[in-house]
């Protein structure tokens, strides 16, 4: 009984780091968020890491709802239509 309680413990602690491992940090949230205002766009409903860069969800653009997607610099490689708008 220790034993399997020991081990659900561990996989416990160990759950949240893997869940999180696409979300940006602090400074990262805040740089894409500066590019996302430097675009002209606000309150995205999600910001994730995504291959390398940053991915932006629900953006509201002039023109409706936006994904985004940003490189690793912070740079908005492609902005696509959210069909759901």
């Amino acid at each position: 009984m220790k034993m399997l309680l020991a081990a659900l413990a561990t996989v416990a602690i160990a759950t949240p780091a893997l869940a999180d491992d696409d979300t940006p940090t602090r400074a990262q949230r805040a740089s894409v968020m500066k590019a996302v205002r430097a675009a002209g766009c606000t309150n995205p409903t999600k910001i994730e890491r995504d291959d390398g860069g940053y991915e932006v969800d629900n953006a509201r653009c002039k023109g409706g709802l936006y994904d985004l997607k940003l490189s690793a610099g912070f740079k908005i490689v492609s902005r696509d239509k959210d069909d759901n708008d």
